[in-house]
């Protein structure tokens, strides 16, 4: 379920801490977590779908953000492995969150499936580094089923 809109969020940002730079930097606000995570937005979207495009990005004050689970993911992940790693979670959040920010009556990827990825790479993480390539990979295979 989507809580909280952009525009509310920017609102809300402006009247409590001042106007925000930008969207990202309201929605670190609500949320206390850092806006220093980059990513790019795909232009394809519409301007509601690109807002809820920031929020799987960010988060929310209900849910980390994609950026969030790969900061700490990579925080876990050997340098040699870094630069793949990486690439291959930015892939992913990509391909879910162009998904999961379009309108509820026609997007495939819930919010409870968003809660278990993120669960899955962030427990695999935490308790089995060496098998997060392979995670990864199987999140993907789910991703693409479900698109399918």
């Amino acid at each position: 379920m989507k809580f909280i809109g952009l525009g509310m969020a920017i609102l809300f940002s402006a009247l409590v801490y001042g106007t925000p730079a930008s969207a990202s930097d309201a929605q670190a606000a609500l949320t206390g977590r850092s806006s220093t995570h980059r990513y790019e937005i795909p232009e394809n979207l519409s301007a509601d779908e690109k807002s809820w495009f920031m929020v799987f990005q960010e988060g929310n004050i209900l849910a980390m953000g994609w950026q969030e689970i790969t900061s700490e993911i990579m925080a876990r992940t050997p340098p040699e492995k870094q630069p793949e790693q990486k690439l291959a979670l930015d892939t992913l959040g990509k391909k879910i969150g162009m998904e999961w920010s379009r309108p509820n009556k026609v997007r495939k990827v819930s919010t409870s499936m968003l809660q278990e990825w993120g669960d899955i790479l962030r427990n695999t993480a935490k308790k089995n580094p060496q098998q997060l390539t392979q995670a990864i990979a199987h999140i993907d295979q789910q991703v693409d089923a479900v698109l399918d």
